[in-house]
């Protein structure tokens, strides 16, 4: 197993802040690299499955292949950043959630024979909100952001059981594997979000070196 110690890994459902935070540590070090869901650059397995994902055209099943066969190509060729980098969701953490709220064991199987295989990070966060908060939050998106808005976001209205359900996998494999703090969003506003995952960074001792000043 590898560990990258210059790596924050910061992953959660829709709405819980995400993007904020990512962008709050992109402003914190200028120059880190970020990147979304995939560990390396230029994975077109990844992308395929994307795109797929979006213009809708394969089943659910068809698509967890795709991504697990993402999810390979990425281990096969990841490597520990040399400066700090923010890794915002990861593939197998998102699948695994997926396919446990599907109820479809033998494709969350495929991403669990990965787990041992991924990288541990210097520090790993879940942000979660309640429900209730998410609607908020999605209501403002909409009405300032429109373009902003996902069909994933969408999933707290049409399907809130199922989302929950996705939540409650994330959170129980990134806490078991990856050590993840888990930071309730709900009440906080934004610079309360960066401040509790300032907290949460220091409590996971990230990180030694030409990096510390992340606190």
């Amino acid at each position: 197993m590898n560990v990258y110690p210059n790596v924050i890994h910061i992953e959660g459902m829709d709405l819980a802040g995400k993007s904020t935070v990512t962008r709050g540590l992109a402003r914190r070090h200028p120059g880190c690299v970020v990147r979304h869901n995939a560990l390396t650059d230029g994975n077109e397995v990844f992308e395929l499955a994307y795109r797929l994902r979006r213009a809708r055209t394969c089943d659910s099943e068809t698509l967890g292949l795709l991504y697990a066969a993402a999810a390979r190509e990425d281990l096969r060729h990841t490597k520990a950043p040399v400066g700090v980098a923010v890794q915002d969701s990861t593939i197998v953490l998102r699948s695994l959630a997926f396919y446990t709220a599907r109820g479809m064991p033998k494709i969350r199987a495929l991403f669990e024979e990965l787990l041992p295989l991924h990288p541990r990070f210097g520090a790993s966060i879940v942000l979660t909100a309640s429900i209730e908060a998410r609607k908020l939050r999605l209501a403002k998106r909409m009405a300032e952001e429109p373009d902003q808005v996902a069909d994933d976001d969408l999933m707290v209205l049409r399907a809130p059981e199922r989302f929950l359900a996705m939540e409650q996998a994330l959170i129980e494999v990134a806490v078991s594997h990856f050590r993840a703090t888990v930071i309730d969003t709900s009440d906080l506003g934004v610079s309360g979000v960066l401040a509790a995952v300032d907290a949460a960074l220091t409590r996971q001792g990230f990180l030694a070196g030409e990096v510390r000043d992340v606190h």
